[in-house]
């Protein structure tokens, strides 16, 4: 059932703060597109079990906001010098970032989780996983269509989309350093309420 309710929350408007940012990442990545999707889904897993777990405090919105901008200077640097660590770290910061602003509108299954995660330990890391894997499965979607798409395409589209990609991750670090996320958080949480 939490998978289920994973699709689910994948097309629901709180779910955007986790969707975006992945995006966002993939696209300033460029070719190395899946290490950062890779690093971005692994860091969005570990913090969010931190977080509501209780086994780590939230942190300030200002680090999520320097994650960000770091985050993007790493993606943004010249792809014959970055190594898909780069990749895979520069996604993990945005991942962290996502992780930190999620406000996630829940359902039954998941709700049931979170009020239980304190007390369920490793086994409620692979809770998340699996409502993860449902909420984040558009992202999971990219990377397949990436690798999947010919070269010579993606030697076209890259440079333009990865402008796209790290404005977005700039606007939302600077919106986060200025406190407006959490009016858009809050937007965003409302305009799932009926949905949910």
């Amino acid at each position: 059932m939490l998978l289920v309710e994973g699709f689910e929350a994948a097309i629901l408007p709180c779910t955007l703060i986790l969707l975006v940012p992945g995006l966002a990442a993939a696209l300033t990545a460029r070719e190395t597109a899946i290490p950062a999707l890779t690093g971005f889904c692994l860091a969005v897993l570990m913090f969010s079990w931190l977080r509501f777990s209780g086994a780590g405090a939230g942190w300030h919105p200002i680090i999520a906001a320097v994650a960000l901008f770091i985050a993007v200077a790493m993606l943004l640097s010249p792809p014959i010098s970055r190594l898909d660590l780069v990749a895979l770290l520069g996604g993990a910061l945005v991942g962290f970032a996502a992780a930190e602003l999620w406000l996630p509108c829940v359902g039954a299954e998941f709700g049931l989780l979170l009020n239980e995660l304190p007390t369920q330990g490793s086994s409620g890391l692979v809770s998340m996983a699996i409502y993860l894997v449902g909420a984040l499965s558009p992202l999971l979607a990219l990377g397949a269509i990436h690798h999947l798409t010919a070269d010579w395409f993606l030697e076209l589209v890259e440079p333009p989309l990865s402008i796209v990609g790290a404005a977005l991750l700039v606007m939302l670090a600077v919106a986060t350093a200025v406190g407006f996320h959490e009016t858009m958080l809050a937007s965003l949480f409302e305009w799932s309420l009926p949905y949910v």
